[in-house]
């Protein structure tokens, strides 16, 4: 096989890692900017106010829904190289740690699609009853904040494999020991956001410190190392198969 042909699983890992991270921005730049949900408006408006917000903003509303739509399964490409790379280091049977975490994946696509969605339903007439556009509104934020703990079975996996000894045997391993730390902490913190579904005021509303800036700026910090780990494991992944490949050629230059 040559050296190629061997190559084509890692850079076919960076093209979707990459396709991946496209994707998020293009979902963030919607959620914020034609969206208008970073920050949440407050989970204490009344239904009159909530209708006023989507009557005046419903055409950038719907355009963010359209751009959403494209983008909201970011997390399906980044979690495919995420759990390929766990079955790497994942050694002595079965691969159940990397198969939660690409499940896990899949979940969080599901949850990260589906606000928007709500969100346009609630802009698509927004001249209707107050009360009607005010429920699409409040189960579009609370789909996105009080689902943080399907999020989890993926930070599990990694925190398992990275404080495994046998991963770090591994050569090029993306999950290094202090990143199984920082990732068990980040399941720690998630655990907040089902309480988004009692108060409207405080730390624990939909747009409070524990239920959404905390998940939102972990979970961007989560995807920025887990991706320049990856990167860097990818690159000494091939530079290792092109010198296996280029020590091959020598062999048999010598035995000629």
């Amino acid at each position: 096989m040559s050296a190629t042909t061997s190559l084509f699983s890692v850079k076919s890992q960076r093209a979707i890692l990459w396709w991946g991270i496209g994707l998020a921005v293009a979902y963030a730049l919607a959620l914020i900017f034609l969206m208008r949900m970073v920050p949440p408006p407050s989970a204490d408006w009344s239904a009159e106010s909530v209708s006023e917000f989507y009557r005046d903003h419903s055409t950038s509303i719907r355009w963010g829904a359209v751009i959403s739509g494209w983008t909201g399964a970011f997390m399906m490409p980044i979690l495919a190289v995420v759990a390929i790379q766990m079955a790497r280091v994942e050694t002595g049977g079965a691969k159940i740690w990397s198969a939660l975490s690409l499940v896990s994946g899949a979940l969080m696509s599901l949850f990260l699609a589906l606000p928007p969605i709500f969100w346009g339903a609630a802009a698509f007439t927004a001249d209707r009853e107050p009360e009607i556009t005010a429920l699409a509104h409040q189960i579009g934020l609370l789909t996105l904040t009080t689902t943080d703990q399907y999020y989890i079975f993926m930070w599990v996996g990694v925190t398992v494999l990275a404080l495994r000894p046998a991963t770090q045997l591994v050569s090029n391993n993306p999950f290094p020991r202090w990143w199984g730390y920082l990732s068990l902490w980040i399941t720690v913190m998630f655990e907040a956001g089902a309480f988004a579904f009692i108060p409207k005021t405080g730390p624990l509303a939909w747009n409070g410190l524990l239920v959404f800036w905390s998940p939102l700026t972990l979970f961007g910090v989560w995807i920025t190392i887990q991706c320049w780990l990856l990167f860097r494991a990818l690159r000494g992944q091939e530079d290792d198969q092109r010198s296996g490949a280029a020590k091959e050629r020598d062999l048999e230059t010598a035995f000629l």
